[in-house]
C-alpha cells in the first residue's frame, strides 16, 4: 500500500513537472531561447537555521513567500496563506486562527491554547489563537516550514513554524501608499513609510484599514446584514533600527490591531433546530444568511512590544528577543442558530471576553558562518496567563473568571559539522520544562499545578552533488506541553511525534527550472483534540495516529518575462488508536461510542496541488502583468466523523496590472475565488440541539488596488 502511494506520487510529479516545461516551451521557443534571454530563477534566502542560507542549501522542508509573491497572489491576511502554501490549512474556529501543516495543528479557542504550529513574527512568538489573525502590511517574506522545529525556535512546534518576517526601516526615504475598493463595499487602505532620522537611526511605520461595508448574508430576524469579514479593522506598527559603534544593532518595535466580524454559523444542509419556540426558518438557509435573535459578533483588541538585541562579538554573535504581548476578545454567539430565546426550550447564547498576556526572553549565542563547523545555543523563557470573564451560557454566568498560568524554561542547541568534501551532519537537542497551573474561583476548586518535561532531538544527513543538487534524510521529534481546558477545568497530556523525511532540492537548465521533493512519515501519539462534551468544548488526547505524504514544488522562468510555479502535496493518515470517541448525528445526538482505530485522521486532504502564472509585458503604453492561481484540494474531515467533511474544492484567483514605464504608480484590477466555490472556513459537530455547524468562506470577491512606491 506505502509503495503504490508513492509510486503515483512519483509519477504525478513528474507528469506535472513535464507537462509544465512543454507548456512554457510552447510559449517561448526552444530552451536555447531561454537561455539567450538570460533568464534564470532568483536565490531565495531564508533564515530556517537562523542563518541566512539559500533555500536550496537548507536541509528543512520551506516554503518562502516574498513581499512581490504575496501581492500578486492577493495574499492579505494571514488567514490567506493557505492559498500559496499547498501543505498548510488555516481554518478559523471562532475568529482565531487555526493553522494545519501536514495534517498537524489543532482548533483550540482558549486564549491559554497554543498551536501545534508556531507563529512568529520578527523572532518574536505569538501565543494566543485569537491574534493570530492579521493583516500583513508591510510584511518583507514569510517562510512555512514544515515538520518539529523544537532546536532552533524558541517555543516547541510539533507541526511546523510560519516565521514572518517585517521589513526593516532604511536610512533612505520609502513610501508605498495603496488603497482598494471590492464588491460588498470591501475598502482597503495601507501605508508604509521609513525614513533615516538621525545618523545610523532610522525608524518605519506601516498601518493598515479594512473594512467590508456590506455582508455576504443577511439575518432573517431583523433583516440585518450579517457576515462581515472585517469591521473597521486596522492595524500599525512602529519599527526603530539603531545601529551603535560597538557592532550592536538594536530592533524596537511596537504594534496594537483591532479587529471586528459579524461571522455567523449555518446548519448542515438538511438539518433543522426542533426547539418549540423558534420561528420558521429554523434549518439551513444558504451558505451566508441565519435566522437569529441573539448577534454573531467577535472583536479582538491586541499588540505588543519587542525588542531585539544582535552584537558581534567577533568569533561569536549574541541575539537577545524581549517581548511583551496583549490581547483581549469578546465574542457573542447565537450557538443553536435559531431565535428561540426562551432559556427554558433550551436556547442557546453564549458570549464571553477573553484576555491573554505574555512575556518571553530568547537569548541565542552562535558561531561565525564556516563551512566546516557551525553551531548555536540559547535559552527561552515564557511566562503568560490567559482567562475568560463572564462567560455566559444560556442566560447564566457559567465561569465568572477563571485561568491558567504557563511558565516555560528550556535550553537547545544545535550544530552541523562537515564530515566529507560535500557531507554534512546536523544534530541538534532541546530540553523543556513546563509548568501549567489553573484556578477556577468561581466554582470554589483549588488551584491545580502541572509540570512537563521533555527532551526533543532532530538529526540530519546532507549531500551535496553539486551546488544545483542536495539530498537529505532527517528525523525529528516533537513535543506540545499539556494543560488544562477552560471551559471545563479538566487537564490534558502532552501530544509527541516523531517524524521521519527524506528530500531532494535540485535545479536545472541553467538555474530555469528548481524541483524540489520530499517524502515524510508521522508517527503521532497522544494527539491533543478539541471535543465537545455537556460540560462545555473539552480537549482530549486522541491515541495514536499514522501519516504519511509526499510533496513537490516546482519553479520554471522560460523566460524573463514568464514565470511558472506549481506544487502538489499527498497525504494518507489513519488512526492507530482512538479508544472511546463518541459519534453523533446531524442533530448532535450520541450514536455510539467506538474505538475510531482506521479513521483517516483530520485536516489531512489526500492531494492538494496548485498551479500559478505570471507574465508581464513592457509596452509604449507602459507595463503589463497579469497572474492566475489555481489551487484544488480534494478534501479532508474536520473531526473523525467524516460526516462533518470539508468536500474537494477548486479556488482560482487573478490579477491584471499596469504601471507607467519606470514609474511609480501601480493599478491593479483583480478577483478571488472567481468560480465563487463554496467550502468552509471551519464546520463541527456539536451537541444537541446546536448540532453540527458551519461558517463558509468567503464567496467570489473583486476589485481594483491603486498603489504608489517611492
Amino acid at each position: 500500500m506505502q509503495s503504490r502511494f508513492y509510486a503515483s506520487a512519483a509519477t504525478l510529479v513528474v507528469s506535472f513537472v513535464l507537462s509544465g516545461v512543454a507548456f512554457a516551451q510552447t510559449l517561448s521557443g526552444p530552451a536555447s531561447s531561454t537561455e539567450a534571454d538570460g533568464a534564470q530563477l532568483e536565490d531565495i534566502v531564508v533564515t530556517a537555521q537562523r542563518r541566512s542560507e539559500r533555500l536550496q542549501d537548507v536541509p528543512v522542508a520551506v516554503t518562502s513567500l516574498s513581499s512581490a509573491a504575496l501581492s500578486r497572489q492577493g495574499v492579505t491576511s494571514s488567514m490567506e496563506l493557505s492559498q500559496a502554501a499547498p501543505s498548510l490549512i488555516m481554518n478559523s474556529n471562532v475568529s482565531v486562527a487555526s493553522p494545519y501543516i501536514r495534517g498537524i495543528g489543532s482548533d483550540f479557542f482558549d486564549p491559554t491554547s497554543e498551536s501545534p504550529v508556531a507563529i512568529y513574527v520578527d523572532d518574536v512568538y505569538m501565543a494566543a489563537p485569537q491574534a493570530n489573525i492579521f493583516s500583513l502590511a508591510g510584511t518583507k517574506q514569510i517562510d512555512v516550514l514544515s515538520g518539529p522545529q523544537g532546536t532552533l525556535f524558541g517555543r516547541n512546534a510539533t507541526g511546523g513554524v510560519i516565521q514572518i518576517q517585517t521589513f526593516d526601516p532604511t536610512q533612505d526615504p520609502h513610501l508605498d501608499v495603496s488603497g482598494s475598493y471590492g464588491n460588498y463595499d470591501y475598502v482597503n487602505a495601507s501605508f508604509y513609510g521609513s525614513v533615516g532620522v538621525a545618523e545610523n537611526v532610522a525608524t518605519s511605520v506601516s498601518a493598515q484599514y479594512e473594512n467590508q461595508g456590506k455582508g455576504y448574508g443577511k439575518n432573517l430576524f431583523d433583516g440585518s446584514e450579517i457576515n462581515k469579514y472585517q469591521i473597521n479593522n486596522i492595524s500599525i506598527r512602529n519599527k526603530w533600527m539603531i545601529e551603535l559603534p560597538t557592532e550592536t544593532v538594536l530592533r524596537i518595535s511596537g504594534d496594537y490591531s483591532r479587529s471586528g466580524n459579524t461571522v455567523s454559523y449555518h446548519r448542515a444542509p438538511g438539518s433543522f433546530s426542533d426547539l418549540p419556540g423558534a420561528i420558521p426558518p429554523t434549518g439551513y438557509i444558504s451558505r451566508y444568511d441565519a435566522n437569529i435573535n441573539f448577534p454573531d459578533t467577535m472583536r479582538v483588541k491586541s499588540g505588543g512590544l519587542s525588542l531585539k538585541v544582535d552584537q558581534d562579538l567577533g568569533a561569536v554573535s549574541l541575539t537577545s528577543i524581549t517581548a511583551y504581548r496583549k490581547s483581549s476578545d469578546y465574542y457573542t454567539l447565537d450557538e443553536d442558530q435559531s431565535t428561540e430565546s426562551n432559556i427554558a426550550n433550551g436556547a442557546y447564547e453564549l458570549a464571553w471576553t477573553a484576555k491573554y498576556q505574555g512575556f518571553s526572553q530568547e537569548v541565542r549565542l552562535k558561531g561565525r558562518d564556516n563551512p566546516v563547523f557551525n553551531w548555536m545555543v540559547g535559552g527561552f523563557y515564557y511566562s503568560a496567563k490567559g482567562s475568560y470573564h463572564d462567560f455566559i451560557f444560556t442566560g447564566i454566568n457559567f465561569i465568572d473568571f477563571d485561568q491558567q498560568k504557563t511558565k516555560s524554561i528550556a535550553g537547545f542547541a544545535q550544530a552541523t559539522v562537515k564530515l566529507l568534501e560535500n557531507t554534512k551532519l546536523t544534530g541538534g537537542v532541546r530540553y523543556t520544562r513546563d509548568t501549567v497551573q489553573f484556578a477556577f474561583p468561581a466554582a470554589g476548586l483549588f488551584p491545580s499545578k502541572r509540570v512537563f518535561k521533555e527532551p526533543t532531538f532532530r538529526v540530519a544527513l546532507e549531500q551535496h552533488f553539486s551546488r544545483d543538487i542536495l539530498a537529505y534524510v532527517s528525523f525529528n521529534t516533537g513535543f506540545k506541553s499539556g494543560g488544562y481546558a477552560l471551559l471545563s477545568a479538566d487537564g490534558y497530556d502532552p501530544e509527541k511525534l516523531k517524524a521521519y523525511e527524506v528530500g531532494l532540492k535540485t535545479e536545472w537548465f541553467n538555474r530555469t527550472l528548481r524541483l524540489n521533493i520530499n517524502g515524510f512519515l508521522y508517527r503521532y501519539s497522544d494527539q491533543q483534540v478539541n471535543v465537545n462534551r455537556g460540560s462545555g468544548n473539552v480537549v482530549e488526547n486522541a491515541g495514536d495516529s499514522h501519516i504519511k505524504g509526499f510533496e513537490a514544488t516546482v519553479d520554471y522562468v522560460p523566460t524573463s518575462r514568464l514565470k511558472l510555479s506549481g506544487a502538489v502535496t499527498l497525504m494518507d493518515g489513519h488512526y492507530t488508536d482512538y479508544p472511546g470517541y463518541e459519534f453523533r448525528n446531524a442533530r448532535g445526538d450520541s450514536i455510539g461510542i467506538i474505538n475510531a482505530k482506521g479513521f483517516r485522521t483530520v485536516r489531512t486532504p489526500k492531494f492538494v496541488g496548485s498551479i500559478s502564472a505570471q507574465y508581464t509585458l513592457p509596452t509604449e503604453s507602459g507595463d503589463f502583468a497579469a497572474n492566475v492561481g489555481l489551487q484544488h484540494n480534494s478534501g479532508y474531515n474536520f473531526v473523525v466523523d467524516p460526516r462533518v467533511r470539508q468536500s474537494s474544492y477548486t479556488i482560482i484567483n487573478a490579477g491584471l496590472s499596469w504601471s507607467p514605464s519606470n514609474g511609480p504608480f501601480t493599478v491593479r484590477v483583480w478577483g478571488k475565488n472567481l468560480t465563487d466555490t463554496d467550502y468552509y472556513s471551519i464546520a463541527n459537530p456539536n451537541l444537541y440541539p446546536v448540532g453540527d455547524a458551519s461558517v463558509s468562506a468567503p464567496p467570489r470577491t473583486y476589485g481594483v488596488t491603486a498603489s504608489i512606491k517611492y
